[in-house]
């Protein structure tokens, strides 16, 4: 845990406190000030033009963020920033995981300067203001565009891809755990709230072992990024050790947003799906991001075939080590 949570979780509070929910296909007005801030530079040295910190410390940021129902690009902006460095123009870069020469769908395509791609053995870097960018808004209201990269410049800066698979599969669990929070927060709050035959749904117990199922399996999401992050920092680690706590990782907090989404729209009933009830930007942020970069099934497919690629008590001990 990061020695400055307290203080990041009451920055980042104070900031979201007036923010306003952001337009589909737009960024949140929040965004200018978290990127003058730095926040998305945390976890980088400052003399590699970052904030300085840890990695712990980001993933506090991007969590509370999300916690907050604010979707901003810091994932994506934070693990671009780890690859190629923090943008100096005041702009920001996305990043995206393909294992084809070319793109299809990427996040923020509209409002970024760069795109890393990360394919499965090399990274490259391209600039898209001279890539066809046709702009869409994914099913969280984010923008986006599917992309033809035409005659862009490209780079290839020399960073390890696993190296930024892994950190984007961390900044990725974060976001979705703090958004699983904010579901909570919000379905916790109704069930008080809301009487029912004259006492609280609360005290229903369906609704209360639901509700208690919902904390429980966020605990759990957060225990498997705790193992992940200490894996990642840990120079002794193996490479097997590394990749399998951050595959269950984000498996964990896939399975997670999964079973929130749901069962927070179980407990509101209809009150769930109306525009004015914020519950949707939270739901809806689950969805895409869940489902982002790589999916829980292609996780699991991974970890499967590293699975078989070993001895299955080697690959038990690093798993669970």
């Amino acid at each position: 845990m990061s020695e400055f949570a307290d203080e990041l979780t009451g920055l980042v509070r104070d900031l979201a406190k007036d923010a306003a929910p952001a337009r589909d296909g737009q960024l949140p007005d929040i965004w200018p000030k978290v990127q003058e801030l730095g926040l998305a530079g945390i976890g980088i040295a400052e003399e590699a033009g970052g904030s300085g910190g840890e990695l712990d410390d980001l993933l506090v940021v991007i969590r509370e963020l999300a916690r907050a129902g604010i979707d901003t690009p810091i994932v994506e902006a934070a693990t671009a920033a780890f690859a190629i460095g923090p943008s100096a123009d005041g702009r920001f870069d996305t990043v995206v995981l393909s294992a084809e020469a070319g793109l299809d769908i990427v996040t923020y395509a509209p409002s970024a300067r760069r795109a890393v791609v990360v394919g499965a053995s090399d990274i490259a870097v391209f600039e898209l203001a001279e890539a066809d960018i046709d702009s869409l808004i994914d099913i969280a209201g984010r923008p986006a565009g599917r992309v033809r990269l035409g005659g862009a410049s490209v780079t290839h800066p020399a960073i390890s891809a696993d190296a930024v698979s892994e950190r984007l599969a961390l900044a990725r669990s974060a976001s979705l755990i703090g958004l699983c929070w904010g579901a909570y927060d919000l379905t916790k709050r109704y069930v008080v709230d809301r009487h029912q035959f004259g006492a609280p749904l609360i005290k229903i117990s369906a609704v209360s072992t639901n509700v208690a199922h919902m904390v429980v399996g966020i605990r759990m999401a957060e225990s498997a990024l705790r193992r992940a992050v200490a894996a990642s920092s840990d120079p002794g680690a193996t490479e097997l050790r590394r990749f399998g706590a951050a595959a269950s990782a984000r498996i964990a907090a896939a399975q997670c947003a999964t079973a929130v989404a749901r069962t927070a729209h179980q407990l509101h009933g209809a009150v769930g799906i109306t525009t004015e009830y914020g519950l949707h930007s939270y739901t809806r942020a689950l969805w895409a991001q869940r489902d982002a970069d790589e999916s829980e099934l292609h996780w699991c497919g991974r970890l499967g075939a590293a699975a078989l690629d070993v001895d299955e008590d080697a690959f038990w001990d690093q798993l669970t080590a």
